[in-house]
């Protein structure tokens, strides 16, 4: 994922001839986005794989809310009354389509493993999203992805190196096109988010990366034929709401 996103985004930047310009103020900023994102990652991973799902999905979603508060703090910030509650409606939208009630009644009153873990990850995409925010506030966003993929890349690397780590897995083709659209889907995501900090509040940019559970939810349901729970839809309709209530009052 992380070499098919820095490869793609570059032939792109190289293509459009705005190859940008590096300074070294970039270089702190491109280590702590690459370590952290990596972290964030693979908690989030092994948070899944130990579950429940539907108790570490809405805890890591819940980064929004650690990314706001130090975007808030760092880059001086003020919301209106009117952007807060709407920001507090979207949190709720993407706590309530996170998860699946119906699982959660069942794992209610259980030892849950993956919740540390997803703590971890929950801490690690809040960190990243404010860096990364207020690394795009001072230097150009295309050279930022350009060396928060390339950290991450040597970051990756350098554990796959050292677990010795068989990667014949991507001779396959069908592995080899899902990681390569992975790559290239996260690194526009980068790009896109990069470009909401720029043109307006930088923690109103965090809040709306939260509506990302829609994705999952809608494809789930349309290409695995998967029903939702009752809260999912729930959360979906608050979640437009409040994106839609966010996008009037910014």
């Amino acid at each position: 994922m992380q070499s098919t996103g820095l490869v793609s985004f570059a032939a792109v930047v190289w293509v459009a001839r705005g190859w940008p310009s590096f300074e070294p103020g970039m270089v702190p900023y491109a280590i702590a986005l690459g370590l952290t994102g990596v972290i964030a990652v693979a908690a989030l991973y092994r948070g899944l794989a130990l579950g429940p799902v539907a108790v570490v999905a809405p805890v890591v979603a819940s980064y929004v809310v650690i990314t706001v508060i130090l975007v808030v703090i760092v880059l001086g910030e003020r919301l209106t009354l009117a952007q807060i509650l709407a920001a507090s409606l979207v949190f709720v939208g993407v706590v309530l389509t996170s998860t699946d009630a119906r699982e959660l009644r069942v794992t209610l009153g259980r030892p849950v493993p993956g919740v540390r873990i997803g703590l971890i990850s929950t801490v690690g995409f809040g960190l990243w999203a404010a860096i990364f925010a207020i690394a795009t506030r001072q230097y150009s966003w295309v050279a930022m992805v350009l060396l928060l993929r390339a950290t991450s890349f040597v970051f990756v690397g350098a554990f796959v190196a050292s677990r010795h780590i068989d990667l014949r897995v991507f001779r396959e083709r069908i592995v080899l096109a899902l990681g390569t659209t992975v790559g290239i889907l996260d690194t526009l995501a980068n790009g896109l988010f990069a470009r909401g900090i720029e043109s307006g509040y930088a923690s109103l940019a965090a809040t709306g990366t939260g509506m990302y559970p829609i994705v999952p939810a809608v494809l789930g349901m349309l290409a695995l034929g998967e029903r939702i729970a009752p809260n999912q839809i729930v959360g979906i309709v608050l979640l437009v709401i409040g994106l839609a209530t966010l996008g009037a009052v910014s």
